[in-house]
């Protein structure tokens, strides 16, 4: 769609250019052939003045002879089809008019033209300011008809005349058509061309964009069927977890409780056997108990929704410290108010994941957990949880990313599917510092305590 507004704007810009580019050009083209007829006129008067200028000091002769002399080479004077020269005197009679011998000696001095002018008058205006072009109708000797003459006069001050000539401009018109026709020819195969030109790159463009989406729909069900695979591997690898906490925990307890009852039946008589027995089937019931509560929390942290994040957070601490050694600090602030149920468990989740390494990998004698509120002066809340031990680190702290391990890659999509961030740097503590900034939750219920 931009690239086929763009074009149609593009299109629509270049045709009212290309027309305004007409109009300038055919302006200029007529004021250049009207500015060569006149240049042609003033030269055909001044051919006509050499002409009959020996006429005036003829020797010999009477003004009137010379009159008679000079209107007889005026009449004869003439240039291409519909060239002639005239002449009038002070009064407008006319005294020279090859095409039109009829007019000789009649007076036209208050004759107007179609557009309501003395047409004499302003030609003999003209002609004593110093000589001067003026426009008006008359018959054309080829046709008959009126059409439109450029004329141009000059003052003969020696009689008082007028002489002057004109040419038809109706062929400035024919010529200006016919450059009209071709400029325009010419732009509408430019726009025909820049229409197709437009076509095809919309073509291509759409067979792009149709090849790009084709691809992504592609490169997305490939995502998909390998997220679904890492579920059903994370799901496997659980279950394998719990099988095998099941069986070599609860299961041998459950064995070994099974066996001291039996003792404890054959020895019944004796109560001072078979009460050692008993005491120590229930401590072993005690174990199997607390193993059973520690898998139930593994698999749906219930404390969550009795404590909140923050106290069951600190449990979490408590715990990995209880059954690890590891010294374990943890400060938290109250963020349940901040984030969804959904955000609580992923956040939860990250710092089992997150303990979890570190018991495996960091050899860390010292874990430090803080989660707290970040508010900046323009923008919305967000929290803010950080994981940081003495450990031996990593030499890619920096460089961590999904492809390290299905555990980092479960904890980045888990805060990615929140609009959360997770880094891994090197922390005060010189091991490893897993930091995770996560917006506040839109749409949550507020009303807690």
């Amino acid at each position: 769609m931009p690239i086929i507004l763009v074009s149609g704007l593009t299109g629509w810009m270049i045709h009212i250019e290309a027309n305004r580019l007409i109009t300038k050009e055919i302006q200029l083209v007529e004021t250049r052939i009207l500015t060569a007829r006149r240049e042609e006129l003033k030269n055909y008067i001044s051919l006509a003045m050499t002409a009959i200028s020996h006429e005036f000091d003829h020797p010999g002769r009477s003004t009137a002879e010379a009159q008679q002399a000079v209107q007889q080479i005026l009449n004869n004077l003439t240039y291409g089809q519909d060239g002639y020269f005239y002449a009038y005197d002070r009064a407008g009679t006319n005294l020279v008019s090859a095409p039109s011998p009829e007019l000789k000696g009649k007076n036209l001095w208050y004759r107007k033209d179609e557009q309501g002018h003395f047409f004499v008058q302003e030609l003999m205006k003209r002609a004593i300011e110093g000589g001067g072009f003026y426009t008006f109708k008359w018959p054309k000797p080829s046709t008959g008809q009126d059409t439109l003459k450029l004329g141009y006069a000059t003052f003969l001050p020696q009689w008082s005349w007028m002489i002057g000539t004109g040419t038809y401009i109706d062929d400035i018109q024919k010529q200006i058509g016919s450059f009209e026709k071709d400029m325009r020819t010419i732009t509408r195969h430019t726009e025909l061309t820049f229409l197709m030109i437009s076509l095809v790159v919309i073509g291509i463009t759409a067979l792009s964009v149709a090849a790009l989406h084709f691809n992504e729909h592609k490169l997305a069900d490939q995502k998909l069927k390998a997220l679904t695979q890492r579920i059903i591997d994370v799901q496997e690898e659980e279950r394998k977890r719990v099988s095998n906490d099941l069986h070599d925990g609860i299961n041998q307890l459950l064995v070994s409780i099974r066996h001291r009852l039996e003792l404890a039946i054959d020895q019944i008589a004796k109560p001072e056997v078979a009460e050692p027995l008993l005491r120590k089937s229930l401590s072993i019931l005690d174990t199997s108990i607390a193993d059973v509560r520690r898998l139930s929390k593994a698999l749906h942290p219930s404390a969550l929704a009795n404590i909140g994040l923050s106290e069951a957070v600190r449990e979490l601490g408590q715990d990995f410290q209880d059954s690890t050694t590891i010294r374990t600090e943890v400060s938290t602030m109250r963020v349940d108010h901040l984030l969804s149920e959904s955000a609580k468990i992923a956040l939860f989740r990250v710092v089992q994941e997150a303990l979890t390494n570190v018991s495996r990998h960091a050899s860390a004698s010292l874990v430090q957990i803080e989660l707290k509120i970040c508010e900046p002066p323009n923008g919305p809340k967000s929290i803010h949880l950080s994981i940081a031990d003495n450990g031996v680190g990593t030499r890619e702290a920096g460089g961590l990313t999904t492809e390290s391990g299905l555990g980092l890659r479960n904890m980045f999509e888990r805060v990615e599917s929140h609009g959360g961030t997770l880094t891994f740097e090197k922390g005060e503590l010189g091991g490893l510092k897993l930091s995770i900034k996560i917006p506040q939750s839109e749409n949550i219920n507020l009303k807690w305590t």
